[in-house]
């Protein structure tokens, strides 16, 4: 992170009463640092976390300022670290700790989580905990393990180099246009996630900017998947940011906010989407509120971010043309590969590392233009009766511009026909909006059954930490129905449609 650093200390003797971050502290009480401060602050914390003799810091809790200070401290320092996500179960995040071997714990951790010791002491106003773990494998210097939830549950660590995470960043900051450079950036996603621990923390900072942490109640962020709108919209008129990072959910959440008071969004003028794919219609409704949203992919392995419209190149329904960082190809079955700046391996009880080409396990094509687009995982692909080859992601994506349908999951694999999951608590609303998908759905991908459901966070069971659906237990779970002949059968002929509970 040697050209983050350098920046910092830069701006500190250039532009020493610039603010750099402004927002909650651990107690929840209002902090504003300059970059003079925070470059002092950086310093002065890493001779702290250098005295500690740590092998892995596990680095807990909610967004904060505080949080921001040792994982930069750390940085500094050539500290390993791992952030714990606060949306992971207690037993993730006990997997955490030991797979990482993590022997100091700063912030607070579910309170079910065995500790070894209480906390010895305070760093930025967050609680510290020694651990008594075993030694690590041996690991490249200064690593980040970032735990990805997969579809089992059980959270596996990607290793990531410093030089991964700074080729990342700036080649990330590089894509603003010095001419529109956002002045405000606001994090809404959770830190611990890799994607704004690079863009709501890395990025404004290499570019000198001010970075906006309120903790994630502040905003109406409820775990990893719920959302309270009120909070948000006080959110975004409290702080009027320039710029935020968001995922389809909370994108099409803000739209809803900007129809219906434009003033929480008047100032917005970057937009960044990832984590899933985004429909059509929300970027649609996006430009019609004058919001320039881009699209990006990426995953943990490569860093979370592969590629990324910008305002120079921009396709809709693209994901935006491959970053400077990486080289992207296909394989012959279409599957997305990646060489560059890429992670160093895996960390469970050993390291395993990588080296070469990381296959993304994603099905995409590039246009004339050099412009990618992902259809969907290559595991997830269904191949139905009549022989079509059907990415649910697609259809899942383009149901996300309906408020009734955030909640859905197509299955059919070998089927006759698409069945959609619908979790929602108004069937009635859900049913007409599914009509009005299906007019804009090719045959072979329109949903001709549909099976209502509690919404999925009151069935922790389906979806991952970061609220991803376990499609194999969807299956699992509503096969009976699947193979019913009740089905409700949507076709022009049988409108309105007829559900099952």
């Amino acid at each position: 992170m040697r050209v983050l650093f350098e920046r910092l200390a830069d701006y500190a003797r250039s532009q020493p009463d610039q603010v750099a971050i402004h927002g909650s502290d651990a107690s929840g009480d209002c902090l504003i640092l300059t970059y003079q401060a925070l470059w002092g602050r950086i310093r002065a914390l890493s001779e702290t976390l250098l005295a500690l003799d740590t092998q892995m810091i596990g680095l807990a809790g909610d967004n904060s300022v505080s949080w921001v200070l040792i994982d930069l401290a750390a940085a500094y320092a050539g500290i390993s670290i791992v952030p714990i996500p606060p949306f992971f179960t207690a037993d993730q995040q006990q997997h955490v700790l030991e797979t990482a071997r993590v022997d100091w714990v700063i912030g607070s951790l579910h309170p079910d989580v065995a500790l070894s010791h209480a906390s010895v002491t305070t760093l930025a106003g967050l609680p510290c905990h020694a651990r008594d773990v075993d030694a690590l494998p041996a690991l490249p210097p200064a690593v980040k393990v970032t735990f990805t939830s997969g579809s089992t549950g059980s959270p596996k660590g990607v290793v990531l180099s410093a030089a991964t995470l700074e080729s990342v960043s700036v080649s990330l900051a590089s894509t603003v246009s010095t001419n529109a450079v956002p002045s405000r950036h606001l994090v809404v996603l959770p830190l611990s996630t890799l994607l704004e621990n690079m863009t709501g923390v890395y990025v404004p900072l290499l570019l000198g900017v001010t970075t906006v942490i309120p903790s994630s109640n502040d905003l109406g962020l409820i775990g990893s998947s719920q959302l309270n709108l009120n909070q948000l919209m006080s959110g975004l008129i409290r702080y009027r940011p320039q710029s935020l990072v968001l995922t389809p959910a909370l994108l099409r959440a803000v739209i809803h906010l900007g129809e219906q008071h434009p003033g929480a969004v008047a100032d917005l003028k970057h937009v960044a989407v990832g984590g899933a794919k985004v429909a059509p219609a929300l970027l649609r409704a996006a430009s019609r509120l004058g919001l320039s949203v881009f699209e990006g992919y990426g995953l943990s392995e490569c860093g979370s971010v592969v590629s990324l419209n910008t305002s120079e190149h921009h396709c809709v329904g693209s994901v935006g043309k491959p970053l400077p960082h990486h080289r992207v190809f296909l394989a012959s079955d279409g599957e997305i590969m990646v060489v560059g700046a890429t992670f160093s391996g895996y960390l469970d009880r050993d390291f395993h590392p990588h080296q070469g080409v990381v296959a993304t396990g994603d099905i995409g094509e590039f246009d004339d233009d050099g412009f990618l687009y992902v259809k969907g995982r290559k595991k997830n692909q269904l191949i139905t009766a009549f022989g079509r080859n059907i990415h649910p992601e697609w259809i899942e994506a383009e149901a996300m511009a309906y408020s009734a349908l955030s909640n859905m999951v197509v299955l059919g694999e070998g089927k006759d026909y698409l069945t959609a999951i619908i979790g929602s608590d108004s069937p009635e609303q859900a049913k007409q909006q599914l009509i009005q998908l299906n007019h804009q759905l090719p045959d072979y991908a329109q949903l001709r059954a549909v099976i209502f459901t509690a919404p999925f966070h009151q069935q922790p069971h389906l979806i991952t930490a970061n609220g991803r659906p376990k499609r194999d237990v969807f299956c699992q779970q509503f096969e009976p129905q699947l193979n019913t002949s009740a089905q409700s059968l949507l076709t022009d002929e049988t409108l309105p449609l007829t559900a099952h509970s």
